[in-house]
């Protein structure tokens, strides 16, 4: 899992750091009966943020903080589906049609550059990742400033292209498909990373952010949390330092970095020792601040292809939940609609295809 589910790690331990998300946020019972099932713990409503729910008003939400980060958090629920293979660390490239296959039964084959399994065909094909990287993956379609997948393609300027096999073709989307698609948008955060040789200072900057107090942000900050025993802390700003420093030169960081800093300082009393270890994060797409109109999920190729994340709801647990619970059907629907579809085979015991999350 990337982006707001990731980690980074540093020195010869991996001492880790949860970047991107920290708390699991959910109103309705049936969400927060998956998260009890998993192993975090439900907090206090955390300090008072810059950004707000969109489904319901934030009083209607609890929050849950989990062990090891929410990244551990996902991988327990992706293993509690009991897939058939999971894959981490892998580059997924393109999505190729299987030649074999043509028409309604249009089969499709993911290709990475890295990782994965290449040349496995499947009927259902579920892609979780901003709206923008699809529309970039699929049509190689015009940059855009929020689209991860440009900022990959520029940071490994050089990689090839996973290559076609012989007889496949590459998938196009449809315009109609294509404008759902761009119609989404998001705001974003810096995440600073700092890893220490004692946790004083970062003990300090914990207890000067839990101890605020009024509702109104901070004016830099939005998180501060000390992690691994007080040797790493992560600060993440405010959407509006994001606003105001992401379009200069650089995406801002070096002035970002700088405002953090002063911020943990101010919260501390003193002077940040040097770190052993930095690392800023641009995350542009920190928050849906436009959601795809009515909810629900965008298809494609007949509904095989089904395209989901918390674009779909909200940027929150519950948002989440609602996302994977509709492309999920969308994915039964597509399996049953087929004219050839392989679900009644399989459900006797037989093989044939699938569905790839």
């Amino acid at each position: 899992p990337g982006g707001r589910m990731s980690t980074t790690r540093f020195g010869p331990n991996d001492t880790s750091a949860n970047t991107g998300a920290q708390y699991l946020s959910a109103f309705s019972p049936e969400a927060a009966a998956l998260l009890e099932e998993t192993t975090v713990d439900r907090v206090p409503d955390p300090v008072k943020r810059s950004t707000h729910f969109t489904l319901r008003p934030d009083g209607d939400y609890s929050h849950w903080l989990p062990r090891g980060g929410t990244n551990a958090a996902v991988k327990r629920f992706l293993h509690g589906g009991e897939p058939d293979r999971i894959v981490f660390e892998s580059r997924l490239q393109r999505v190729a049609v299987d030649p074999t296959s043509s028409g309604p039964a249009r089969r499709f084959v993911p290709l990475f550059d890295s990782g994965g399994h290449g040349c496995s065909a499947y009927d259902v094909v579920i892609l979780a990742m901003p709206p923008k990287d699809i529309a970039k993956f699929f049509n190689d379609d015009r940059a855009d400033a929020q689209s991860q997948a440009d900022l990959h393609r520029r940071t490994n300027r050089g990689r090839s292209k996973a290559p076609l096999p012989p007889g496949h073709v590459s998938v196009c989307l449809q315009p109609d498909v294509l404008a759902k698609l761009r119609a989404p948008s998001f705001v974003g955060r810096y995440s600073l990373a700092l890893w220490f040789e004692a946790p004083a200072f970062a003990d300090q900057v914990a207890a000067a952010w839990a101890g605020r107090q009024g509702d109104q942000p901070h004016p830099v900050l939005d998180m501060v949390s000390a992690q691994e025993g007080g040797n790493v802390v992560v600060a993440q700003s405010t959407v509006d330092l994001w606003r105001r420093l992401n379009d200069s030169r650089g995406g801002g960081r070096a002035p970002a970095k700088a405002s953090i800093v002063n911020a943990l300082e101010d919260l501390a009393g003193s002077k940040m020792p040097s770190p052993q270890h930095a690392k800023l994060l641009n995350w542009r797409t920190s928050q849906a601040s436009k959601v795809l109109a009515g909810g629900g999920v965008v298809t494609a190729e007949g509904g095989r292809l089904v395209f989901t994340g918390d674009w779909c709801f909200e940027s929150s647990f519950e948002g989440c939940n609602l996302a994977a619970q509709q492309a999920a059907a969308a994915a039964i629907n597509a399996l049953l609609s087929s004219p050839n579809s392989t679900a009644e085979h399989d459900a006797d015991g037989g093989g044939g295809g699938g569905a790839c999350a």
